[in-house]
């Protein structure tokens, strides 16, 4: 009887956690369509909803709705989409680590990706197409994938550890490359604006064309990292456990990076640079909810999804026009950060 009373005390507080999370996310996006320079109300929000959703005919203030359905939504939702993909990469690189420490941009992705975003700023096509600059961020994240993937892999076979010295590497690289480009943009001072508020990590003026890239890149990375989920999970126990259960670990551990990769590009794609997201929201998550992926990959996207929209409020709200949300994030997430190595410096080795 204590054994099932356990079991079922465990699930009732795994499905609350996840209602709660849930329950932030949808009391983050109702906050942040309201707020603003102009404070709409709650009523007018609704109506404009009905109207342009549900098609209702109901009578609606002319700017109040251009306020709220091409600007306020849009930020929203892409905000909202760019944080589950961060939290669900985040998820996945701490799964093939084994280390809750790890991140995204743990092996370059993060910093291919704004390098291929700031060389479509600098060379034009930014301004040319919407799709170009998500285009360019997405091609250097796989990229760079590929690249750290090739200097990790010897014989068929790639070590984690060598993988993220790899990355560490590279991110250096790709960081320096970034640099030079910006220096390089110094003379022309819109562009440099433009390329250091957009690695700054900010979502002024997104649209419903930010929306359906972000919602088709989160949709598919999320859906294809479930269907490796299970594997996940078995090599998380041991590389050799998952080898005589069938799993080839090389391949899934291949895909679920490039399945990070296509997460982080497209995340980074339309917000700028956020960091600290896909570190905090998974670890957060999994002392609530456990750690199988299948169950923390989602939850985990749902934090991260609303750790992005409430930082969002908060800049608009008291940002003054100086803030921006990476910023933020880097505030809340470096304290969080060496909380997380202070608590498990005993586990360390030391020499």
């Amino acid at each position: 009887m204590n054994r099932r009373s356990d079991l079922k005390h465990f699930f009732i507080t795994r499905i609350g956690a996840c209602a709660a999370t849930l329950a932030l996310l949808l009391i983050g996006i109702f906050l942040s369509v309201r707020v603003g320079p102009w404070m709409i109300s709650l009523q007018d929000i609704g109506h404009i909803l009905a109207v342009k959703t549900l098609g209702m005919d109901m009578v609606t203030d002319p700017a109040l709705e251009a306020i709220v359905w091409l600007g306020r939504v849009p930020r929203t939702l892409t905000g909202a989409l760019v944080g589950f993909a961060l939290g669900a990469a985040g998820t996945i690189m701490q799964g093939i680590f084994k280390n809750p420490m790890a991140s995204p941009g743990v092996i370059g992705t993060s910093s291919g990706a704004a390098l291929g975003a700031v060389m479509a700023i600098y060379a034009g096509f930014a301004v040319t197409s919407i799709y170009a600059l998500p285009a360019f961020a997405i091609l250097f994240a796989f990229m760079s994938m590929l690249i750290v993937l090739g200097v990790a892999t010897s014989g068929g076979l790639t070590s984690r550890y060598t993988l993220l010295l790899a990355g560490i590497a590279f991110n250096a690289i790709f960081g320096a490359l970034t640099s030079l480009v910006i220096v390089l943009s110094t003379d022309r001072f819109e562009m440099a604006r433009q390329i250091v508020g957009w690695l700054m990590g900010d979502l002024t003026n997104r649209s419903w064309q930010h929306v359906y890239i972000v919602l088709l890149i989160t949709l598919v990375g999320t859906l294809w990292s479930m269907l490796y989920a299970r594997d996940l999970n078995i090599i998380m126990l041991s590389e050799e456990i998952a080898a005589n259960l069938g799993v080839n670990v090389t391949w899934s551990r291949n895909i679920l990076l490039f399945i990070s990769a296509l997460l982080t590009g497209g995340a980074i794609a339309v917000s700028g640079a956020i960091g600290f997201v896909g570190l905090v929201a998974p670890h957060i998550m999994r002392s609530f909810v456990g750690s199988d992926n299948r169950l923390l990959i989602p939850a985990a996207g749902v934090l991260g999804a609303a750790l992005v929209v409430y930082s969002d409020c908060v800049v608009r709200i008291w940002g003054g026009g100086g803030l921006r949300i990476g910023v933020l994030t880097a505030l809340l997430g470096g304290p969080f950060f060496l909380y997380l190595i202070m608590r498990d410096r005993r586990k360390f080795v030391f020499f």
